[in-house]
């Protein structure tokens, strides 16, 4: 994935490795990437975190090209974060700990995180809270809407943004998304949507920009 002439993110795939959903790399996230790249503000100087990251490539494109203050890849799956570490260092980055993480230039880290609220309240006690949660086509049934939104009640901070797109094949519709993220107190408003060249015509696979409501 080239960012510019002199960034080049190269990652471990699927067609190198192992066949799965999390060692694809999904149209979403190339979507996602292009985003952030478009509105680098976004993430500058900002703690961002990754859900179900896959490959890593936003994780990847953030730490290399986009001047976070840190960067937290985090999948599930064991066999994800195997290679989701292999491709950290891949790219010359030094990995962290959650000890290291502020304390050293590796700025960097991917932890386990299971999705759901006892989970997200330990990854907090270690982590702290994120002022950016990226996922990106990583929801496929409607059961698994609700520990997602979960985890982010959790884990964003009261101002933070939590940006999710879906281009996948999935049995959950975006409006259980949209109706579940309202349940837990999150807005995402038509004017923010966000669509990439390639279907903005169509109107297809926006990002969503989702802020916790105000109270009034």
């Amino acid at each position: 994935y080239d960012i510019d002439d002199e960034i080049k993110i190269n990652i471990r795939s699927e067609t190198d490795y192992d066949k799965s959903t999390g060692m694809s790399v999904w149209k979403g996230s190339e979507v996602m990437c292009t985003y952030l790249r478009q509105n680098s503000d976004v993430v500058n100087n900002k703690k961002v975190l990754e859900l179900g990251a896959g490959c890593g490539l936003c994780g990847l494109v953030c730490r290399m090209a986009l001047n976070p203050e840190s960067v937290l890849i985090t999948d599930g799956d064991h066999q994800v974060l195997i290679n989701l570490r292999y491709n950290v260092e891949l790219n010359g980055l030094q990995l962290a700990d959650a000890a290291t993480l502020k304390s050293s230039n590796a700025t960097i880290s991917c932890p386990q995180l299971i999705w759901g609220k006892n989970h997200a309240i330990k990854f907090a006690e270690q982590y702290g809270k994120q002022d950016v949660i990226v996922a990106t086509d990583c929801v496929y049934i409607p059961q698994s809407v609700s520990p997602l939104f979960e985890t982010i009640n959790e884990l964003l901070d009261p101002s933070g943004l939590f940006l999710f797109v879906n281009t996948c094949a999935s049995a959950c519709p975006m409006e259980d998304v949209l109706n579940i993220a309202t349940e837990f107190g999150f807005d995402c408003f038509d004017d923010e949507l966000w669509y990439h060249d390639d279907d903005r015509e169509k109107k297809k696979h926006p990002v969503h920009v989702f802020r916790r409501r105000k109270e009034v």
